[in-house]
Parts: structure tokens; C-alpha cells; sequence
């Protein structure tokens, strides 16, 4: 670590003078676009005018209708001005060309198009219609990446069409109980068109039997048996979901599509999700300015749009809300944030997060440090363990960089993988991570030290070094 400090030094001045990581608080969107059009189309042009004057920092879309609009989908993206992008894939024979996306203004740590096979582990299902897309959010100063789980039924009436909802929403719940199982109480959200409207219900119609109609190269995969019941939002709302309230501006109209008079587009979030406002944006309603009459607000950039905005760029209306999620404040020692966990244990299981980051221990303990990059960003990475002895009681060590929390001073390696170790992987395992143990030295009561895992990486949200959040060892 000392041989490195030259190094730290030397970008010191050029880190502190980056901006601090932004607040826990963000604005989201999802729209299904119909079309995105082709480059200076009005389809394209309005779009990109309305994403402008809504200014969210994710925005899920639905139906990128095909190859050439594919290949156009970062330009759209950077005219829209978003650095980041995501795109499903186009499985099996009900998808069509139509495909889901993702534009981000933060870091997009992973993304995963799911389809009937990939989630049912039936080689031969065939049975939801467009991939689902996941994609995995570094919003700055977040405990957790935030999940988006990008969503587009079949559309239309009939109870085929019911019957093919009722297996895509079994088929999206396993999506989300995937990533809540590997990121407990992690936020997520849902978002997209669900092709129905929950003003309709009451639902609960049970398919007992496949119905008829169904496509010629529809299979529904081996692990779901009937009878299923049809109600698209039921799984989430009692399942830690909310759906978010949005309506048009000033109005208590929530429908997002006008032609035909329905709510379609939604929100559901869940994990550590807080809708703090949210907003149908309908062009034809935007002033500027709250009115003070019954119905959603949302302060947008910029001036109001022609009246014909919305109807011109698309048949839906873009769903809006700002939402808050828990930052890295709710850790005593958040370290930068990146794809990369440190966890700790004593005799027993690892753990980390909020509350998990101080723990005692006394000598002769069995002390578990494990790492991992989640996601893979850092798969590869040489891994530096640091230490920091301290009076327990007195204030944990502060470091010169923003998520460091020890001094070059006084710090220690504990373990060293650019030093030849023996007896541990001197570079960071992908999928299942490092995982260390020692027995802990007597004699130290009285005494904490701070525990530090790093790697270099100009892949780190500061361009150079990955922090663990740390976590403190106090011995009794």
C-alpha cells in the first residue's frame, strides 16, 4: 500500500476536485415511444424535446421497433443527453422486432434481457412476448444499485390475451424475486406498458386449461402449472409493490394512452423506493406552473412544449416520477460508489450493509473478510485489504479521499495481492468473489481497527480507486 502513496499523492489535488456524489434523489421515466422514428424525423424530434423538458435520469422505453432504430438508439440517446444505454434482446417467435430499452445519465452496472427459456430453465417455453429487460443503476451516493425491470405485455382484449398477461406477469415477478433474493432490501422498480387497466378490474378470471388461440409456436414452459389466475398488478401490489399515482398535470386523468382512453404505463417500486411526486406528461396540459388544482406536478426544465408534443412523438404519454432510495449516509463508513462489497463475519456469516458494519470480536475469534464486484466490473482487480488500529471510542480514521477511511500514515496491509501472497487468489474472483479467514490476535481490548478492501481500476466512479465500505473490528 505504501509503495502506492507516491501515486496518491500525486492525484490528489485532481480527485478532491471532483464533485461530490450527487443526492439519493433522482427522477425516472417510462414511455413507450411507438417509434423512435429515424434522425430528424418529428416522431424523433418531439421525443427527444419532451425526455429534454421532462429531464429524468433513467428512462425505460418501450417498443424500439427494429433494426435500423437498434443501430440509431445511442444517437437518440445523446441527442436526448444520455451516456448510458441498454437494449433487450429479440427472443423467440412472439417478440417480433420490438424490444425494450434503457437510457441512463448514471453508470449501468449490469443488464439482463430475460426471456421465457432463460427464466423458466425450459429450453423449449415460449411464452412471453417481449424480453424483459433488467438493468442495474449506480445512482451516485446510493447504499444499492437501483434494478429496472423494463416491461411490455401483450396488448389487446380476450382471454388468450389475458391468459398470455397472467404468464408474462409470473414471468416478470421471477425476474424481481431473483434480484431481491441477491440484493436484499436493494430498491427496484417496474416500469412499462402492461396493456391493461387497472380501473378495469376487479380481475381474478382462472385458466385452468390453456385457452384457445393461442399462437402456433406459443409453449408454455415446464414450471408453471395451472390453473393461473389473471390479475397483471395483483403479484406486485401484495408482494412489497406500489404502484405510483401519476396523473396528468394539474388533473386527476391518469390516462397514458389518448386514443383509447386507458391507463396503460406504469411505476411499481418496491425495495427502498419513495415516490416523492410523479407525472403523466401530456404537452397539451403543460403551463409551467402548478395550478393548485387536484392532480400531479412535476417541475420540468425548460419552456412548455407545443400543445402537440406529446401526440406527435408517440400514442402513450410518458410516466414521470422523482423518487428518493436510501444513500450511502445510512452506512457509518460508505466507501466510493461502486460495483464492489466488502462483508465481514465472526465465527459465522459475512454480512454488510447499514447496521452490519461494526462488529466485536475478542482474540482467538475466526475473522471472515469476503469481496466481490457483483456485477463484474472489477473481476480481475488485484485486491489491497487495509487495516487501522484505533482507541475504540475515539473518531474511526478519515482518509484524503472521498470513501477512504484510513491515513497512509498509519495503515497496514493485511493482505497485499500484488505481493505474490500464498494461501489466497491474489486477483478478484468473478460471480463468487474472495473469501478470507483468520484467527484474530489476543491482547487487543480496548482497541478497534478499521477494515479496508481497494483496487485500482480506472473503471472506479473516480476514475482511479474503488473503496470498500468500511467496516470496524472492536475488541472486547
Amino acid at each position: 500500500m505504501c509503495r502506492r502513496s507516491v501515486v496518491i499523492v500525486a492525484l490528489l489535488v485532481h480527485l478532491l476536485l471532483l464533485p461530490a456524489p450527487g443526492q439519493e434523489q433522482l427522477r425516472i421515466l417510462t414511455w413507450n415511444v411507438q417509434a423512435l422514428g429515424t434522425p430528424g424525423s418529428s416522431e424523433w424530434n418531439n421525443a427527444i424535446a419532451i425526455l429534454q423538458r421532462l429531464d429524468a435520469d433513467v428512462v425505460c422505453i418501450e417498443e424500439v421497433t427494429n433494426l435500423s432504430e437498434v443501430a440509431d438508439f445511442p444517437t437518440f440517446a445523446a441527442a436526448a443527453g444520455y451516456s448510458y444505454t441498454a437494449l433487450a434482446s429479440a427472443s423467440g417467435t412472439l417478440t417480433g422486432n420490438l424490444r425494450n430499452g434503457v437510457l441512463s445519465r448514471f453508470p449501468i452496472l449490469g443488464q439482463t434481457s430475460h426471456n421465457s427459456v432463460s427464466l423458466s430453465g425450459d429450453a423449449n417455453a415460449n411464452d412471453i412476448s417481449r424480453d424483459i429487460l433488467e438493468v442495474q443503476v449506480q445512482v451516485p451516493n446510493a447504499a444499492d444499485p437501483l434494478a429496472f425491470f423494463v416491461v411490455h405485455y401483450k396488448s389487446s382484449s380476450g382471454s388468450t390475451n389475458d391468459f398470455r398477461r397472467s404468464i408474462e406477469s409470473i414471468r416478470l415477478k421471477q425476474a424481481v424475486d431473483a434480484f431481491r433474493a441477491a440484493h436484499v432490501g436493494a430498491p427496484w422498480v417496474v416500469c412499462g406498458d402492461f396493456n391493461e387497466d387497472i380501473g378495469d378490474g376487479p380481475f381474478g378470471t382462472s385458466f385452468s386449461s390453456l385457452p384457445g388461440g393461442l399462437p402456433s409456436t406459443y409453449s408454455l414452459g415446464s414450471d408453471i402449472s395451472l390453473p393461473v389466475v389473471y390479475d397483471p398488478f395483483l403479484l406486485f401490489t401484495t408482494n412489497g409493490g406500489q404502484i405510483a399515482d401519476a396523473s396528468q398535470e394539474d388533473s386527476t386523468n391518469a390516462v397514458t394512452r389518448e386514443s383509447s382512453g386507458r391507463r396503460l404505463d406504469y411505476l411499481i417500486h418496491g425495495g427502498a423506493v419513495s415516490v416523492l411526486e410523479d407525472e403523466v406528461y401530456n404537452s397539451a396540459r403543460d403551463n409551467g406552473i402548478d395550478d393548485g388544482l387536484p392532480g400531479m406536478f412535476l417541475v420540468k426544465a425548460g419552456s412548455p412544449l407545443p400543445a402537440g408534443s406529446s401526440l406527435a412523438a408517440a400514442d402513450h404519454y410518458a410516466v414521470a416520477a422523482d423518487i428518493e432510495i436510501p444513500s450511502l449516509s445510512s452506512l457509518a463508513w460508505p466507501g466510493t460508489p461502486d460495483d464492489f462489497l466488502q462483508s465481514t463475519g465472526i465465527n459465522g456469516p459475512w454480512t454488510s450493509g447499514p447496521g452490519e458494519d461494526l462488529k466485536q470480536a475478542s482474540g482467538g475469534d475466526l475473522f471472515y473478510l469476503h469481496y466481490v464486484s457483483p456485477n463484474g466490473s472489477f473481476d480481475g482487480g488485484v485486491p489491497i485489504v487495509v487495516g487501522q488500529l484505533f482507541t475504540t471510542g475515539s473518531p474511526a480514521p478519515v482518509g484524503p479521499l472521498p470513501g477512504m477511511h484510513f491515513d497512509l500514515a498509519n495503515a497496514f496491509p493485511i493482505f497485499d495481492g500484488y505481493a505474490s501472497p500464498i494461501g489466497f487468489q491474489a486477483s478478484i474472483i468473478p460471480v463468487f468473489g474472495n473469501l478470507h479467514a483468520w484467527n484474530l490476535p489476543g491482547g487487543l481490548a480496548g482497541y478497534s481497527v478499521m477494515i479496508q478492501t481497494v483496487t485500482y481500476s480506472n473503471a472506479a466512479w473516480n476514475g482511479f480507486i474503488v473503496f470498500s465500505d468500511g467496516h470496524v473490528l472492536e475488541f472486547i
